[in-house]
C-alpha cells in the first residue's frame, strides 16, 4: 500500500486496491478522510459508479442535489454522471470505504463547483 494523498475532491484518500498493484480489472478501493466540517467538492465520475461505506463518524451526502445523514454501517450507490459530495457533520473525522467500477482515474472525475483558493 502506497501513503495517503488529497484527490480532486478534496478528501484524504488510502488506497487499498488498485489495477496497477492488485490486478484488479474492474474494481478500485479506498478509505477515503473527511475532517469534522470539512466537505469534499461537489463532483462526479462520467464513468464510474461509487459505493460509499461509512465505517466512522457522521455525515452529509449529496447525491444529485438530494441530502442524506449518514453514519457507521451505511452503505450508498452513487451512480455515473450523478453530482455528489460528503460533508463531515461530527466531532470527529468521517471515514468512508469508497468502491468504485470501474477502477478511479482522476480524468474520469469532474469538479462541479467553483474552486476557492
Amino acid at each position: 500500500m502506497t501513503g495517503e494523498y488529497r484527490t480532486l475532491d478534496g478528501s484524504r484518500i488510502l488506497e487499498l486496491i488498485r489495477p496497477d498493484r492488485e490486478g484488479s480489472t474492474n474494481l478500485s478501493l479506498a478509505r477515503a478522510t473527511i475532517e469534522p466540517g470539512r466537505s469534499t467538492l461537489r463532483h462526479l465520475h462520467r464513468e464510474a459508479e461509487e459505493v460509499y461505506y461509512v465505517l466512522s463518524g457522521e455525515g452529509a451526502l449529496e447525491i444529485s442535489l438530494q441530502v442524506e445523514r449518514v453514519g457507521p454501517g451505511d452503505a450508498w450507490l452513487i451512480p455515473p454522471g450523478a453530482e455528489h459530495r460528503v460533508t463531515c457533520v461530527g466531532a470527529e473525522p468521517l471515514v468512508i470505504l469508497c468502491a468504485c467500477s470501474p477502477p478511479y482515474r482522476h480524468e474520469d472525475t469532474k469538479i462541479t463547483e467553483p474552486v476557492i483558493t
